[in-house]
């Protein structure tokens, strides 16, 4: 699996330094980044607000299967697959498209735990080297951090790349370059909240993810008329976990990787609102109805045609037999 988030965090990264070449700036190149990751998630949003506002509109006949079916499980169960069948609507792909995201997030996070390899895709051997070189510096080399390791050797970097001989002039250029994006008002984004504990401006990021992702899944339950004690097993678990999940990824990676969350959340935020005016319980209902008048006046139309032609045919033949 960390394969596969591996190599999704190395595609990953040709934009992200796409966008950083551009602006010179991590956290407006991370909002750049976010906003083309929405795109691409923006089908599976359009999906999900369809199959919310379409569960809301089948609420009532959902409800009368229950009452007629409540003593058999069985039944209530088939009954409720060909409801489903008929409507075109898949109960379970609230959680599905809940945890695509959660693979896009991890992708995200294998580009920054990886800066060097995955987003400046400098040779890992030579990365291998300047790390081991590293570590092995007297103090230095003992606080390192083993999981985000290139990390640490960006921000010393200015310190030791007198020494290296691993990396080409390209290669150097292209990671003091990175190395002098990384400020948001006096915060490194390269830094771990943990590492600053909870009571500097760090945890400002774990608490905007908590309340940004929580907030979105509140609001977006209100507006297709649902609460949580009504949501299914599932949809129950994504609910709580997703927030406290993004909460806890941002108080122990890097900063960068919370700032992802909340600009992700604050813009999946603006195109629900969005969705939800285009596609909501009433509107469907509306567009379920018109495509049904449609049919029967094209039914009422094909059977008038046909009527017609068959009088035709008819007062045809008689002329014939009176000639």
């Amino acid at each position: 699996m960390n394969q596969l988030f591996n190599i999704i965090g190395y595609l990953f990264g040709y934009l992200l330094w796409g966008a950083f070449s551009v602006v010179k700036n991590f956290a407006i190149a991370i909002l750049i980044f976010t906003i083309f990751l929405r795109i691409l998630q923006f089908p599976m949003q359009i999906k999900s607000q369809k199959n919310m506002a379409g569960n809301m509109r089948l609420q009532g006949k959902q409800k009368e299967l229950q009452e007629k079916y409540g003593k058999d499980k069985a039944k209530l169960n088939e009954e409720m697959s060909k409801l489903y069948e008929k409507e075109n609507i898949n109960p379970m792909s609230g959680c599905v498209t809940s945890i695509i995201p959660m693979f896009l997030l991890m992708g995200v996070y294998w580009t920054v735990r990886y800066p060097l390899t995955n987003t400046l895709h400098i040779n890992a051997d030579s990365v291998d080297q300047a790390m081991t070189y590293l570590k092995g510096l007297p103090v230095v080399g003992a606080g390192i951090n083993e999981y985000y390791g290139q990390i640490n050797l960006i921000g010393y970097f200015s310190v030791i790349k007198e020494n290296l001989d691993c990396f080409t002039a390209a290669d150097i250029n292209k990671i003091e370059t990175f190395a002098q994006g990384f400020k948001l008002f006096g915060m490194n984004l390269l830094d771990a909240p943990n590492t600053h504990g909870i009571f500097s401006l760090y945890i400002l990021f774990p608490v905007l993810c908590f309340l940004s992702s929580f907030g979105t899944s509140f609001v977006t339950m209100k507006m297709n008329g649902s609460s949580f004690k009504g949501q299914q097993g599932c949809m129950n678990s994504m609910f709580l976990m997703m927030p406290i999940m993004s909460a806890w990824i941002a108080y122990t990676v890097p900063s960068a990787m919370g700032l992802y969350w909340i600009y992700s959340s604050i813009i999946g935020f603006i195109s629900t609102i969005i969705l939800h005016k285009f596609y909501n319980a009433e509107s469907m209902t509306a567009q379920d109805e018109a495509r049904r008048i449609a049919l029967l006046e094209a039914e009422e139309a094909q059977i008038k045609a046909v009527v017609r032609k068959s009088v035709s045919v008819e007062k045809s033949s008689k002329k014939k037999k009176k000639k």
